[in-house]
């Protein structure tokens, strides 16, 4: 098939839905035609070029210059080369934006299949910016507005990274399908050395260690896993909680677990280490005992399937979603906020510590039983099939 791909980001822009839609893009290229369509952001990124075995047409977006950052873009030259196109199918990605919505209109007139493929349906971390909270049930009343109601009905289908998003296009649109957000298992299967890894970072080999891994900030919940840590530290001797990610967006929630950590005495057993390579990410992953995530509201569960994939167990807010959880099997669950809960998972995972490279083994097999890229390609490759 001739398949076009239109994305709002790609490479060599890096981060997990680039990182993502390029190995898609490279999995689809194996036995389809695929021409990604993306805006222009880099003056020395050419408006054309071949990667490996797919296309990719960087488009003029009249709404930004170069160098281009912006997170609104309008490439008015996609609805042309949809329309004059020789394409069989036209996937979008991540939401139904000002270019997607062309791309949905080229293809009616086309006739032919457009496939929306939405990663976020609202800018959850937004909403908890400004308003200080988030119900992980707002998709319960929220109502698009019509014009979008409209366009999500003329979608040929729409696949959806969670089941609350899915619950919402489905009531303007009944061919809809979960889309599982896979991952690279390739990336997880070089040996890393623990004793070395944890002393570039000051830890010591046999600490046994609590990752939460994730940009530093109130919708991803770090500070309710070092309440939690705080609160089980002194029934766990050697144990270590490890916040990786990116820590310059909310200064003061930082601050804020900071002088927590500095109130219990406890500077000496967690760990900050802000931006890290994508390797580190993975040395992280992979040399950590339980990985933590206890966000207070998350789509796809990504960041489970990568710990799953690395072999490190999980326990998780019951505000991820798709919960993928086997309780005891492949990790644990608490009620999200609830950082006595927290801890007490903490602590029974310490003392089930010898059962724990079981538990990530188990659920290492789920990743590799359904979220594999060739598994996202299959399932991509069925639902066409049965638009033509």
């Amino acid at each position: 098939m001739k398949i076009a791909l239109v994305l709002n980001r790609f490479y060599p822009e890096v981060g997990g839905a680039e990182t993502n839609l390029y190995f898609q893009a490279q999995e689809l290229s194996k036995r389809h035609r695929v021409t990604v369509f993306t805006p222009r952001r880099l003056p020395e990124t050419p408006k054309k070029e071949n990667i490996g075995a797919f296309s990719v047409r960087r488009l003029l977006d009249v709404r930004n210059r170069l160098p281009n950052i912006g997170r609104d873009t309008f490439m008015p030259g996609i609805f042309f080369r949809i329309l004059f196109g020789d394409f069989d199918a036209v996937m979008a990605f991540p939401a139904l934006n000002h270019n997607n919505m062309l791309a949905l209109l080229a293809s009616k007139i086309r006739g032919i299949p457009f496939i929306l493929c939405s990663f976020d349906l609202l800018d959850y971390a937004e909403i908890q910016k400004k308003t200080g909270k988030i119900d992980p049930n707002c998709l319960k009343q929220y109502t698009p507005s019509r014009t979008r109601q409209r366009l999500f009905k003329k979608c040929s289908h729409i696949f959806a990274i969670s089941n609350r998003e899915m619950d919402v296009f489905r009531r303007y649109n009944p061919h809809v399908s979960f889309s599982p957000v896979p991952v690279e298992t390739s990336e997880y299967e070089a040996e890393v050395d623990r004793a070395a890894f944890r002393k570039r970072y000051g830890i010591v080999e046999d600490a046994m260690v609590f990752l939460v891994l994730g940009r530093v900030s109130r919708i991803k919940g770090q500070d309710i896993a070092v309440k939690a840590f705080i609160e089980a530290a002194p029934k766990m001797p050697g144990s270590i909680l490890a916040v990786v990610g990116r820590s310059d967006y909310e200064p003061e929630f930082l601050e804020g677990m900071k002088s927590a950590i500095h109130d219990a005495g406890l500077e000496d057993r967690v760990v900050f280490t802000g931006m890290i390579p994508r390797a580190d990410v993975i040395g992280f992953l992979k040399t950590s005992d339980v990985m933590l995530a206890p966000v207070r509201f998350m789509n796809s569960g990504a960041v489970i399937v990568e710990s799953w994939a690395a072999g490190t167990p999980v326990i998780q807010s019951d505000a991820v979603d798709p919960d993928l959880i086997d309780q005891g099997v492949n990790g644990w669950r608490f009620r999200s906020e609830q950082s006595g809960e927290l801890a007490e998972r903490l602590a029974e995972s310490y003392e089930k510590r010898a059962q724990l490279p079981e538990m990530g083994r188990k659920g290492r097999e789920k990743v590799l039983e359904g979220f594999t890229y060739p598994k996202l390609i299959s399932i991509y490759e069925e639902t066409i099939a049965g638009l033509k």
